[in-house]
């Protein structure tokens, strides 16, 4: 996936320029105002098969490292990594299980993503675990095409505001969108939704089944088209299959919207039950309230899941993060008190 940012004095401009330079089917990673100039910053990304491609331009620039030569990847030489007297390599593996067990990761998926670390070589251990992460889990972000997208996952996930975000994504982008809540069971379950849209000049409507929602859909036009979903307890079976109805009835693509912070075996059998119900990729919440991210890791190495971006704050204005690669790995290697970021460099690199 190749990332660029775009700066420009309106809207309108910037996404002219996403889509003269990354065509028609980049996808907008985020936006935001810059306070300096008064105009508007987009991150945009568009899929690559080239090998040399990866999450981030800094991640890229690891790869690329002028010590090596231009266009060859930034590897340590391997007598250099392999463990010697200062034993570099088992301290390396040390920290970054370490790490990786803090958070809760499964004994046999840190282990995996140790060794893979270890052999891509970097001798900046964010960089490696970045490489390690690309390696065993995909980082698409949320489709921002016209497909319809339909929210699910447990109760209290943030799926209303999450339907909110995209649908103020599709506003910044001056794209039509249209919110439909079939979380219909609860009293004023959709008010906090409705009133978001009122904002945004944005319709909404309520389907109380299946039948209502495929009613709806067929008039929603060419806009993006966001279903927020009732919380539910994917265990029980006469839960699931209301939410089965919801899925065929709209042909939309069901997005799983998993918090961050939970038991790791309880994350992944959550994620493997929706796996069945036709997930594919799931929207971590709750990152900025959260410590230990081991659940989100459980949960898409065990149902094949993959990343979509992270909501980091409840704040509808505050949008999704990017959520890639070495992000990810920022993530795992800061220190939960500080913030920083643990690393270890070679002593070939000194």
């Amino acid at each position: 996936m190749r990332l660029k940012t775009f700066t420009a004095t309106s809207m309108a401009e910037a996404m002219d320029m996403v889509r003269s330079q990354l065509g028609e089917d980049a996808i907008i990673v985020s936006t935001s105002q810059n306070r300096a100039s008064g105009g508007v910053e987009i991150t945009a990304a568009v899929e690559s098969d080239s090998p040399d491609d990866f999450a981030t331009p800094e991640a890229q620039a690891l790869r690329d490292s002028a010590r090596y030569g231009a266009g060859t990847r930034g590897f340590v030489p391997a007598e250099d990594f392999a463990a010697g007297e200062d034993g570099y390599a088992d301290e390396f593996a040390t920290l970054l299980q370490g790490a990786l067990s803090w958070h809760g990761v499964p004994a046999r998926l840190a282990e995996r993503l140790t060794q893979s670390a270890l052999k891509v070589g970097l001798d900046d251990m964010p960089g490696a675990l970045a490489e390690a992460l690309d390696e065993h889990f995909r980082f698409p972000g949320l489709s921002m095409d016209n497909r319809p997208v339909l929210l699910v996952g447990p109760a209290g996930a943030g799926k209303s505001i999450a339907a909110a975000k995209i649908a103020a994504r599709a506003v910044i982008e001056q794209r039509r969108a249209h919110v439909i809540s079939c979380d219909t069971a609860r009293a004023a379950a959709g008010e906090q939704l409705a009133a978001l849209c009122r904002v945004m000049a944005l319709p909404f409507t309520e389907a109380a089944n299946g039948a209502e929602l495929a009613a709806m859909m067929a008039h929603t036009g060419e806009a993006k088209v966001i279903i927020d979903t009732t919380g539910l307890n994917p265990f029980q079976a006469k839960e699931r299959g209301p939410l089965k109805e919801l899925i065929l009835a709209s042909g939309a693509e069901p997005v799983l919207v998993m918090p961050a912070g939970g038991d790791p075996g309880e994350a992944a059998e959550i994620a493997a039950v929706f796996a069945s119900l036709g997930c594919r990729r799931f929207l971590p919440t709750r990152l900025d309230a959260s410590r230990r991210l081991g659940g989100l890791l459980a949960a898409a190495d065990s149902a094949g899941l993959a990343f979509a971006d992270a909501g980091c704050s409840p704040f509808v204005g505050k949008g999704f993060e990017r959520l890639d690669p070495l992000q990810l790995a920022h993530w795992l290697l800061r220190d939960p008190d500080t913030g920083a970021s643990a690393n270890l460099t070679s002593k070939a690199a000194e």
